[in-house]
């Protein structure tokens, strides 16, 4: 049995997420089926809340193949994080030969056509190995979430045009300010399964939570895809910051573990001095704000002989798949952090002028 798209989500016990989760599965009922069909596949993790499966059983598996396609649900002993459990549920509907996987929050709603004009965008434009959907706000619909996610080149990922409000009137790339997109948010976007072969597994899991699809996108652009935006796919996201330690820990650990996994050794160590600079204020910054305890684990993660085994061994992975060179990748990415909560003066006026200049020189020197 094949199908078109499988759409995966990861759902996880919170105070209050019934009334969400009512909300996103009866916008998917409303979905109209892409040319090929589609099915529905969620995993549920359990929480320090318990488990969703009384909630799964009782009021999504009776839709299924009615008002919902066919719903497969997995139920999971631990929490895996977003990489883990997404690759644990693709494993458990790989049998269906899906041609798209489609990545969707538990936190959010969909517009009844958001899967068919995506798979539209793709089917109109094959070299794009993920493609992201317009992301806007719940709270405030007309301003964005995502449109489409940056990259820095220290390694920070961040979501364009975020908490603006969406103008008609101007290209995409205006509403992004001018600045490249490099990646697919992973809170709606949809990957093109015959990259698989490629790339390596979807996601890895060991990223537990963050930097997962910044990852997989980086893996398809050296390999030779490219990373799409579909504006007519419209997903609804219940954006909230969350500053929990358990969320810096992973985010920094895993950008770093991207850019040594990624780079090339020389671009490695042309990035180190901002990179170095950049850690001691971040550091600053954590201890300002109270996570100083997490920055400094992850920082523990890369003392392990472990941690370095593995980054050996995925550059071997990488160098064997790649096409393109850093200097390809370094016009992708940008030299500014914007539009971000944890902005501040210092970040807006003196680190982001000095990085922009020191980017330029990188892209001029850098030719491998």
């Amino acid at each position: 049995m094949s199908v078109k798209v499988i759409v995966q989500i990861i759902t996880y016990r919170t105070e209050g997420i019934e009334a969400e989760l009512d909300e996103l599965f009866d916008s998917l009922a409303k979905t109209r089926a892409p040319e090929g069909g589609w099915v529905l596949a969620v995993i549920d993790q359990p929480s320090a809340l318990g488990n969703l499966r009384e909630y799964l059983e009782s009021k999504v598996k009776p839709r299924s193949g009615m008002e919902l396609p066919e719903v497969v649900c997995v139920f999971n002993d631990e929490n895996l994080g977003f990489a883990g459990g997404h690759m644990k549920l693709y494993e458990a509907i790989r049998d269906r030969n899906p041609e798209f996987v489609y990545l969707l929050n538990q936190d959010a709603y969909v517009d009844a056509d958001f899967l068919r004009s995506i798979v539209q965008y793709a089917e109109s434009n094959p070299n794009m190995a993920t493609v992201q959907s317009r992301i806007m706000r719940a709270q405030t619909p007309d301003r964005y979430n995502s449109a489409g996610n940056a990259m820095h080149f220290l390694g920070f990922g961040f979501s364009l045009a975020n908490g603006d409000v969406r103008n008609s009137t101007l290209t995409i790339e205006q509403q992004r300010g001018g600045l490249p997109m490099f990646y697919a948010s992973g809170a709606g976007a949809m990957i093109r399964t015959g990259v698989f072969n490629m790339i390596g597994d979807m996601f890895v899991s060991s990223y537990f939570m963050y930097h997962e699809d910044l990852d997989v996108c980086w893996r398809a652009r050296l390999a030779g895809s490219d990373v799409g935006y579909a504006d007519n796919s419209v997903v609804y996201h219940r954006y909230d910051f969350s500053r929990s330690m358990k969320k810096f820990f992973w985010m920094e650990r895993n950008r770093h573990l991207t850019n040594f996994c990624n780079y090339r050794t020389g671009t490695l160590v042309f990035i180190a001095p901002p990179m170095i600079v950049m850690e001691l204020g971040t550091l600053f910054f954590a201890f300002r704000s109270g996570w100083w305890k997490e920055k400094l684990r992850s920082w523990g993660f890369f003392w392990k002989r472990s941690t370095w085994k593995y980054i050996y061994d995925r550059r071997r992975f990488v160098r064997s798949i790649r096409t393109r060179s850093d200097r390809e990748m370094l016009q992708n990415m940008v030299g500014v952090v914007v539009s971000q909560e944890v902005e501040s003066k210092i970040m807006t006026r003196v680190v982001n002028p000095i990085l922009s200049v020191y980017f330029l020189l990188l892209k001029s020197i850098v030719r491998w």
